[in-house]
């Protein structure tokens, strides 16, 4: 079977999930699923209600074909793009309020390799710590990691393996501390590496027990007092410590191959593998070494998604199979709260602000529901465009990518056209 791809209070918050959460503006997205990598929003009140014909307040084109997503720092939407017919990929930064661009850097030339004819040679998406802006791209010699300044100048460009995948690349950079990490499970030979953030030189490198493509973006979590770099790729879900890049323990499966990032909460991190079979995990912080029989809590193979993120929020992992399937899982228990085959096909991941889920088909509509245990709709909207990437909310907008277009959702004032 051919694969797809992609790619309460705070308080309450940090306490449910232990995630580790680096230090950004508030109203920032500031990489792939926001500043925490799970995909909510905290400072954001984005509308509810949209068509093709009103609260979208602008509508970009964007050259070349990407299934990155956007990213929002400041005043800047910053997205990846590859062009075919220079072979270039590219960085473009655009203005949050006009839309327009601010500037479009090439930051490689190559061919594209092999890739599942659903993938793009832009399919990472970037991630900035405010001054830099990371991005990283694969051709058919290997991968190319770069930093741009918030200028769109070019300020280091390093190639830290080979690369080999019949299916291409998506994983998206991680930034800890003074690093920026990039997942590089592949065919070939894989590996895991941290690159100085100013200087692009290697800081540590993990080589996974199994060389096996993955295009999983890692998270970073904290469990007492100890920093976890979660990684799941080539039939293991993992964690690495995050300053050296050592293993801390491990578990088998749940299947060979990953799309979806990991979620952390609960004191667990909740893991999906979408091929041979499509199947999840839930597995107890705090252990060492192989704790594949000690610590797993759940596992599930019904209705499990190979691209789409689910969405933890609170007490719930909302969960979208590609197909377009809804499940409400209790997080603790793995317990199925909720089923309902409610959408169309899906690639883009679900994100969330306050108590709402927003839900993005590929036919780009939307639909918005509550959270908790059953299927709330709040609202239904179009964008009117093909939509596979998973959008960014800021503010009071959701910045959502099309096929074609970079769209800005937010409430018109009755002056705007």
């Amino acid at each position: 079977m051919l694969t797809r791809f992609i790619g309460t209070s705070l308080a309450a918050l940090s306490l449910l999930s232990g995630t580790f959460w680096p230090a950004t503006e508030g109203s920032d997205w500031p990489s792939w699923r926001g500043s925490r990598g799970d995909g909510i929003q905290r400072d954001a009140n984005p509308p509810v209600k949209w068509s093709p014909d009103s609260n979208i307040t602008w509508r970009t084109a964007v050259p070349g074909r990407g299934r990155s997503s956007p990213i929002v720092v400041g005043m800047n939407v910053i997205l990846t793009t590859g062009v075919e017919d220079d072979q270039s990929r590219r960085v473009l930064c655009f203005d949050t309020e006009s839309g327009n661009l601010k500037w479009n850097t090439v930051v490689h030339n190559g061919p594209g390799g092999q890739m599942h004819r659903d993938n793009t040679t832009a399919s990472s998406t970037p991630a900035s710590d405010g001054e830099r802006i990371f991005a990283a791209f694969v051709d058919d010699q290997g991968m190319t990691v770069a930093a741009l300044s918030m200028n769109g100048e070019l300020l280091w460009k390093k190639h830290p393996g080979t690369y080999f995948s019949n299916h291409g690349f998506a994983a998206s950079p991680v930034l800890f501390e003074q690093g920026v990490i990039v997942n590089g499970h592949q065919d070939g030979t894989a590996f895991v590496v941290m690159l100085d953030q100013k200087t692009g030189d290697e800081v540590w490198r993990y080589t996974p027990e199994v060389h096996l493509r993955s295009f999983s973006t890692p998270v970073l979590t904290k469990y007492r007092d100890q920093d976890q770099l979660i990684l799941t790729g080539a039939s293991r879900t993992l964690a690495l410590n995050p300053h050296t890049g050592t293993l801390i323990w491990s578990v088998e499966g749940p299947s060979d191959k990953f799309v979806c990032s990991p979620s952390v909460g609960h004191d667990m991190v909740f893991s999906f593998a979408g091929s041979p079979d499509k199947k999840a995990l839930a597995v107890k912080l705090g252990g060492e070494g192989q704790v594949s029989e000690s610590h797993v809590v759940w596992r599930s193979d019904r209705g499990m998604p190979y691209v789409p993120t689910p969405l933890l929020h609170g007490d719930y992992l909302h969960v979208i199979s590609d197909g377009g399937v809804y499940q409400c899982i209790d997080a603790v228990t793995g317990k199925v709260q909720h089923t309902a085959r409610a959408l169309g096909s899906v690639y883009s991941s679900p994100v969330a602000v306050s108590d709402r889920i927003y839900l993005f088909e590929d036919s780009g509509r939307c639909t918005v529901i509550q959270n908790g245990p059953k299927f709330t709709v709040i609202a239904q909207n179009e964008v009117g465009e093909d939509t596979y990437c998973t959008p960014a909310i800021s503010g009071d907008s959701l910045f959502v990518r099309t096929e074609s277009n970079l769209l800005r959702i937010a409430e018109q004032k009755p002056n705007e056209p």
